[in-house]
């Protein structure tokens, strides 16, 4: 999410938040992950990147854009980090196909249910970009 922000504008992190503000797609938040997107785009790499308040402009356009579901519970251990044991829960609790992520910890996780995509691959799925070739 917050790649989506700092990175290139017709990057693959851009292509999904743009996507997702045009409701192109469905995806799931909890507050925990509210806040952790708010710190980071409170944090001192994106207030040198970001004009007054568009952090508060795309958090609350990412909030309104979303459908809400209420932080996990005791989640299940799962990865190496367990404080990202609730995203795992969170996509189980909310039947999510996939969990979009740059986080190696998630992405490398074999057997992972949902699994754990990166934004080209969900970029692909959702036909914003063509499928790289396979060689």
């Amino acid at each position: 999410m917050l790649a989506s922000v700092a990175g290139r504008p017709q990057g693959t992190p851009a292509l999904i938040l743009s996507a997702l503000l045009e409701s192109k797609f469905e995806a799931v938040v909890c507050p925990h992950l509210l806040g952790e997107v708010s710190r980071g785009l409170n944090s001192e790499h994106f207030r040198q990147r970001l004009t007054e308040g568009r952090a508060a402009d795309i958090l609350a356009a990412v909030s309104e854009s979303t459908l809400h579901f209420p932080d996990p519970e005791e989640p299940e251990a799962v990865l190496r980090d367990p404080k990202d044991d609730y995203l795992i829960a969170l996509a189980k609790a909310s039947s999510a196909e996939a969990i979009v992520t740059g986080d190696r910890d998630l992405l490398e996780h074999d057997g992972l249910q949902p699994p754990a995509i990166t934004t080209r691959a969900a970029c692909e799925l959702l036909g914003l970009i063509e499928r790289a070739e396979q060689q």
